[in-house]
């Protein structure tokens, strides 16, 4: 069925006159439509002769039949979903309905995340975005197999992507390691500290299995400060660590990120000196040509101004 039949069928079927009132007038409908009379009446009769029925009644003054209001409704109906199809193809080209996995970890949810959410929401509020608390390993695989669209992931942790690898990335922030003491650590009242001042301390780290770039880049800290950390345990999660911080197991080091936590019991001192940098990245695959990936991407590199 052709649908510029039925348009001009259903402008010619609630046509009105100067005066607001319904008025089917093929001359009139044919006029407004730029279009000569003779083929206007073609196409309504090209139309009929495609349902097998007929539309309009011509003599004494064209009507509807009965069968052609309920044809009028129904085509009104069907070119108001045709429009909302080409708006929606319109706006998945433009990235601006869809769906996107986003792999998050305890490190970006602390810093940038909440503003790029928000950011991204208020551009894009029909995007449908799931977010996904993932280990490196897991997001590692879930990338590969398509089942996630982007990460946020320690920069280290893709050190073995060159140019051909399947993933990319970017850094989107860098900063800080700080050290994590108990409140009533004796060294707790200076505002900085000397990490080697803490070399008979015991150590409470990321677990390596779980964040092995973490871990390393602690451990590389404390060398570089003239120790090898003592190690006395090690957890999966930053709101563990700082469980066993604030219950005197140990100190640690982990991103500035961490001071948004507002966790009783413990305190952030800078380190001075030289402090390890922490980078977080964003990776996703090469060959993704999603429109709504290349406008997270965006709304990513605007909030972290890069």
């Amino acid at each position: 069925m052709n649908l510029e039949r039925l348009e001009r069928f259903v402008f010619l079927a609630t046509l009105k006159n100067e005066a607001g009132q319904k008025d089917i007038n093929i001359s009139h409908a044919a006029e407004q439509l730029h279009i000569p009379q003779p083929h206007l009446s073609k196409q309504i009769k090209k139309l009929e002769e495609e349902l097998g029925i007929e539309l309009f009644v011509r003599k004494p003054r064209l009507e509807l039949t009965p069968y052609g209001q309920v044809f009028l409704q129904e085509a009104q109906h069907l070119l108001e979903q045709v429009e909302r199809i080409q708006i929606s193809a319109k706006q998945a080209s433009q990235g601006e309905i869809g769906r996107l996995t986003v792999g998050i970890s305890t490190s970006i949810s602390n810093s940038l995340l909440p503003n790029i959410l928000r950011v991204f929401r208020h551009k894009y509020p029909y995007v449908d975005l799931v977010l996904q608390e993932l280990m490196f390993e897991d997001s590692r695989e879930k990338l590969q197999n398509r089942t996630l669209d982007v990460d946020f992931e320690n920069w280290y942790n893709l050190q073995d992507v060159d140019d051909g690898h399947f993933l990319t990335y970017e850094i989107v922030t860098e900063e800080p390691l700080v050290m994590v003491l108990p409140k009533k650590h004796p060294l707790s009242h200076y505002p900085q500290i000397q990490l080697q001042d803490f070399k008979a301390e015991p150590f409470i780290l990321p677990c390596y299995e779980k964040v092995p770039a973490l871990h390393a880049l602690i451990r590389n800290a404390c060398l570089s400060a003239g120790f090898q950390p003592k190690v006395i345990q090690e957890a999966g999660w930053m709101t563990t660590i700082l469980g066993l911080v604030a219950g005197e197991i140990g100190v640690t080091l982990l991103p500035a990120n961490v001071m948004n936590l507002q966790r009783t019991g413990v305190v952030y001192r800078k380190i001075q000196g030289q402090s390890p940098i922490f980078k977080m990245a964003i990776a996703w695959r090469r060959d993704n040509q999603s429109k709504v990936l290349a406008n997270f991407l965006k709304v990513v590199r605007e909030v972290s101004c890069r």
